[in-house]
């Protein structure tokens, strides 16, 4: 009961520290320190109040996700450093709170709770960096689309509480036409947070729009607690119900990859490029569930997590307040920028899964759990990751070349820690046995 009850008490803290005006540094601190004694709390085996443990999902994997998401916003705290104040701060942690409780529970109203918190500060967050009036329209888009399927989530949870007469999460046993319809709001819900095909249409706009910190988290936070909520719920079989299950996941997760693939192919500017780039990321989480493997699925959003933060933070480091294109990045491991240019090196090799790193590991876990499924599947997969190679080279190559700046000058230390996760990246590639000690003993 105590890592419940400090989750309810950091974000209050926060407040109070917003409204008496503390130090930004001793706000900043408090978050790091709270999400720190949180994934300490939470890594141990705790009890809550009887009249609580019916909202609770007994799944031993649960404290995995629970530290996923605590351990992402950590490292979000330290990426975002130089960028955060009280306000975000606050917020940040909020939407963390959220996530917890999105990921723990075993309730669909407290879903739908978390998850809507989870929004809350990301639509926070994203006004409070929105220094333009791109930033505002972009926010405005962002808003109104995850307004509709919030809408959706409700009128899901509804159609399935109704036909079940609980709202507890279970097992689908019927394939009664309303559940079904219920089922197909909540799983068009959680793709369209996970930025999947085919709702994936807002990412590139949202996150060329909004600026990078605000861009750094929608791309990370909102996709690794969807991603935790539609694994937990489709190994669990609540979406059993659905035809052609196994059919639909297996279509959508090829058309994620490509057309994430294709579409950051054809990008002239970084955070389109990295839109799309995520979005079929998205596609190798959503393979293995198809054949209803947690194990390569969690994994797989394991690595994304750690990726995407430093692919982010590095880019952000790099570009400043603009959006560069692969033009202005010639020569920036001649400048002073060189550490976060090898960074964003390293991270994007883990994301095209190049070998020594962690997207390699990752992805061999997610194909692999296919392989007995048709060869068109994991054939395509295979061709797909081939072709990332590709578009990302195309972005790494000219930071090879002589620089035509002569600044000299560095960027924010703060943002050094995408430069841990980068070092992450590549020693979980080379040493993948915690990740097979991780599957082997709670997925």
């Amino acid at each position: 009961m105590t890592a419940w009850i400090v989750l309810g008490m950091v974000p209050i803290v926060l407040m109070v520290f917003e409204l008496l005006e503390v130090p930004k540094a001793l706000s900043l601190g408090t978050l790091a320190a709270g999400l720190a004694i949180l994934m300490v709390l939470f890594s141990q085996p705790h009890a809550v109040l009887p009249m609580y443990e019916h909202l609770l999902a007994p799944h031993q994997a649960i404290v995995i996700y629970q530290e996923l998401v605590l351990g992402t916003a950590l490292g979000l705290t330290g990426v975002l450093a130089p960028h955060q104040d009280r306000l975000a701060s606050t917020l940040l942690m909020m939407a963390t709170a959220g996530g917890v409780a999105a990921v723990s529970t075993n309730n669909w109203l407290m879903l739908f709770l978390g998850i809507e918190t989870v929004n809350v500060g990301l639509y926070g967050l994203a006004g409070h960096w929105s220094w333009t009036r791109i930033g505002d329209e972009a926010l405005i888009k962002y808003f109104i689309l995850g307004s509709l399927f919030t809408a959706a989530e409700v009128a899901g949870i509804g159609l399935i509480g109704g036909i079940h007469g609980t709202l507890t999460i279970g097992p689908s046993t019927t394939g009664h036409s309303v559940l079904i319809a219920g089922l197909t709001l909540m799983f068009s819900a959680l793709l369209f947070k996970m930025g999947s095909f085919p709702f994936h249409l807002w990412a590139p706009d949202t996150y060329e729009g909004t600026a990078w910190p605000a861009t750094t988290v929608i791309a990370t936070l909102p996709k690794i607690v969807a991603g935790s909520v539609l694994i937990h719920l489709t190994t669990s079989g609540v979406f059993n119900a659905l035809p052609h299950l196994t059919q639909g996941l297996e279509t959508i997760a090829v058309g994620t990859m490509i057309v994430g693939s294709l579409g950051a192919w054809r990008q002239r500017r970084l955070k389109r490029m990295l839109a799309y780039a995520a979005i079929a990321q998205v596609g190798y989480i959503l393979l293995p569930l198809s054949s209803r493997h947690m194990g390569a699925a969690s994994v797989y959003l394991l690595s994304y997590a750690l990726t995407s933060i430093a692919v982010f933070g590095a880019a952000s480091a790099l570009s400043g307040s603009a959006n560069p294109t692969r033009l202005d990045l010639v020569g920036v491991l001649d400048t002073g920028g060189r550490w976060f240019a090898a960074t964003l090196i390293v991270a994007l090799a883990g994301f095209a899964g190049f070998p020594f790193t962690l997207g390699m590991a990752a992805k061999l876990y997610s194909i692999e759990a296919v392989m007995h499924d048709s060869p068109v599947l994991w054939l395509t997969a295979l061709l797909v990751t081939g072709f990332t190679f590709l578009y990302y080279f195309r972005w790494i190559y000219p930071f090879f070349a002589q620089s035509p700046k002569t600044d000299d000058s560095t960027v924010s230390p703060g943002i050094n820690t995408s430069q841990l996760f980068a070092l992450l990246i590549v020693g979980l590639g080379i040493w993948s046995y915690p990740l097979a000690w991780l599957t082997q003993n709670f997925l």
